[in-house]
């Protein structure tokens, strides 16, 4: 296994279609086969500000490259490696590990284009909510420059209906019919922000929550040789995997500032901004998404949690209200997100 590092992107993806403009604010993203959210996703976020959008593309085949490939403001990236392929990944501090393609190109492939510019970062089944009063994300790029802050944090919000009921039909196509659609959130506090630091997470997101409360549990399957023997690292791949809680959604490119993975950058966030993500898990397509998270493996410790996934869903079916508790309550503005902590402004 070759070594790589982040100065080793441009060999290994290359633009397949549309041309980078680095003066545009651009919103990064991997993804694979996501035709459904795609039209919401790109009008949500061409919406609230962004002017490009730098698409990896994970040889999809339901539709979402030739739609993406005709947009005039996206630029789409491909590779011979699949999001699951393993790189020995060589940080810019010399630091080695492992790496899953996906979380690779993630981290490198905007260091091509961008140079002392803020990027964004979300996936296709997240949207981001911008604080009460801005109108724009360009308002939050220039907020962070002046604060000289390197990045902004966002707590990571799932949406949800009331019952399982509400997964079946159609997946919405914008935004606002999503909200309609899933309109329920846990007004409970997700990240502390902290001078200096690194983010403090808080509570249990919303997947935890369902887990423990619809008893299930992590059990570990032994195929093969596993049977006779099985190494702690095949057995932990097996564990609940942490639904996040946070990310980083804007990060400044440049010598200094990076992303490290999928949900941190290298430096200090900033104290005094928070933005929340919107994560639709809990949709039409959730036993859709199951089956082909499983099927590729290439979510992280081989789509584990898909399975956990699978079993929830399984109970939950004819539970009434299953997905609401005495802290869901009902999306109606960010201004309830800044009430109960999930924002910052």
């Amino acid at each position: 296994m070759d070594t790589v590092g982040i100065e080793d992107a441009g060999r290994l993806a290359r633009v397949v279609s549309g041309q980078v403009d680095p003066a545009r604010l651009t919103l990064f993203s991997t993804m694979k086969n996501e035709m459904g959210f795609l039209p919401a996703w790109l009008d949500h976020h061409r919406g609230i500000g962004f002017q490009q959008f730098l698409i990896w593309d994970d040889a999809s085949d339901d539709g979402s490259y030739e739609y993406l490939s005709a947009q005039p403001d996206v630029i789409v990236m491909q590779s011979d490696f699949s999001f699951g392929a393993v790189l020995r990944y060589r940080d810019p501090d010399g630091v080695m590990r492992e790496e899953r393609a996906g979380t690779y190109f993630k981290i490198s492939l905007p260091h091509l284009f961008f140079d002392g510019a803020f990027v964004g970062y979300v996936d296709a089944d997240e949207f981001l909510i911008l604080p009460p009063g801005v109108a724009s994300i360009g308002e939050v790029v220039a907020r962070l420059a002046s604060e000289g802050a390197p990045s902004a944090v966002a707590s990571v919000v799932e949406f949800f209906p009331a019952s399982t009921s509400g997964l079946e039909g159609g997946l919405p196509q914008s935004f606002a019919d999503l909200i309609a659609a899933y309109p329920y959130f846990q007004a409970e506090q997700l990240v502390d922000l902290r001078r200096g630091s690194q983010p403090d997470l808080k509570g249990k997101s919303k997947t935890a929550r369902l887990f423990k409360r619809f008893s299930v549990e992590p059990k570990v399957v032994r195929r093969g040789w596993h049977r006779l023997w099985m190494p702690s690292r095949e057995k932990k791949a097996q564990e609940f995997q942490k639904s996040p809680r946070h990310k980083t959604p804007l990060v400044r490119r440049d010598a200094n500032s990076r992303l490290t993975g999928s949900h941190y950058g290298n430096l200090p966030p900033s104290p005094d901004v928070l933005l929340t993500v919107a994560h639709f898990v809990f949709t039409a397509q959730f036993a859709d998404k199951i089956a082909r998270a499983t099927q590729w493996g290439a979510h992280a410790n081989a789509a584990a949690k898909y399975r956990y996934y699978a079993q929830l869903l399984e109970k939950m079916r004819g539970a009434e209200n299953g997905f609401l508790d005495e802290n869901s309550v009902a999306y109606e503005g960010p201004q309830q997100l800044i009430n109960c902590g999930l924002m910052r402004w």
